[in-house]
């Protein structure tokens, strides 16, 4: 929150959200608040409370003390600004009624879909319900589920964009699909408790999203490539790097995502992408290696890798939908990451000074 660089881009993030000023004095819960989406989407609350005096009470909802702790250091003990840790499956400890519930929380990254699947679904399946029971009681008015592009699976045509009523195959036998089938069914729910119980729900589908802040678990190929610049190593790829991807920075993903809380239609999804950041992996690796000076090279992937690939091989949003609610996208994929390889390296260097 001090380093220059990435106060512009809670800047940029906040004046792009349309309609932002509805946010004023609301009372907003974000669980998964230490990943790389749930953790800007708090800052960037944090930010407008300071820069423009919002008068929002900021609610976290996170596992690790600890590791909130340390991630919102320079946060803890502000005025409207709140901890709740406990597991996201359990009923949610908290007496307060609240405006808005974010729902962020859930590992994303292919490591953890291979080695804890079990634990990759609950949130998105038990969580969702527990929330959404609260919701139902406090009533409150929009829940928001961050779901992901991943739902849409894989579709007939080779280079179709994924609009929001896209439903393609998924394999319901394969391990890796634990993560989006768990959010399909949380997506269902979410829809469900609407029609049955009058929960005003709202859902996004992310697509691939970077950023310096994201967790030390997550091994992400754009995670593992801005590791490996930050420390002006070569880049490595695990394959040629041919899949076709929508890219979104951060910074964009949440004020795409703050613009569908506060102007979305209930009971629609809405797709969370940039139109002018569409690329290959092999292409977002080079732009990042020459932003950072360094190289790019592929070698031979082990088994582990192997399963943790997707099977998508073309993976383009369709933002329309989003942009017809007046959002637009401000971070070209050069720019993105030329500020995420910024905010790493001085975040990087800040670590080693106080060593």
């Amino acid at each position: 929150m001090k380093q220059e660089a990435y106060r512009q881009d809670l800047e940029t993030a906040w004046r792009g959200i349309v309609n932002r000023e509805k946010l004023g004095g609301k009372r907003i819960l974000i669980t998964g608040a230490t990943g790389l989406i749930g953790s800007f989407l708090t800052d960037l609350l944090l930010y407008a409370n300071q820069a423009y005096g919002m008068g929002m009470d900021v609610f976290i909802l996170a596992r690790d003390e600890k590791r909130a702790a340390e991630r919102f250091a320079s946060s803890m003990g502000e005025e409207g600004f709140y901890g709740i840790f406990q597991d996201v499956t359990q009923p949610l400890q908290l007496e307060e009624p609240l405006d808005y519930i974010i729902h962020a929380a859930g590992d994303g990254f292919p490591l953890a879909f291979r080695t804890a699947p079990v634990e990759t679904m609950t949130p998105a399946l038990f969580g969702t319900y527990e929330l959404l029971q609260y919701a139902r009681k406090a009533g409150v008015e929009r829940f928001l589920y961050i779901s992901s592009g991943e739902v849409y699976g894989k579709l007939p045509e080779a280079k179709k964009e994924f609009g929001e009523n896209d439903c393609g195959y998924l394999d319901s036998m394969a391990v890796r699909s634990c993560y989006p089938m768990a959010k399909r069914c949380a997506e269902t729910l979410c829809i469900s408790f609407q029609e049955q119980y009058h929960v005003p729900v709202v859902i996004a589908r992310p697509s691939h999203v970077y950023g310096a802040c994201a967790s030390l678990r997550d091994n992400r190929a754009t995670t593992q490539f801005l590791n490996a610049a930050a420390a002006k190593e070569a880049i490595t790829l695990t394959s040629p790097g041919r899949q076709m991807r929508s890219y979104t920075y951060v910074a964009d993903c949440a004020s795409g995502i703050y613009t569908v809380l506060l102007n979305g239609k209930a009971k629609e999804a809405y797709n969370i992408a940039n139109r002018i950041s569409r690329l290959t992996i092999a292409d977002f690796a080079q732009i990042l290696a020459e932003t950072a000076q360094t190289s790019c090279e592929i070698k031979i992937p082990d088994e582990h890798e192997k399963r943790e690939y997707t099977p998508i091989e073309y993976a383009v949003l369709d933002s329309s939908r989003l942009e017809k609610l007046g959002w637009k996208g401000q971070y070209s994929a050069q720019k993105g990451i030329r500020q995420m390889l910024k905010i790493k390296r001085r975040s990087k260097k800040d670590d080693e000074e106080l060593i």
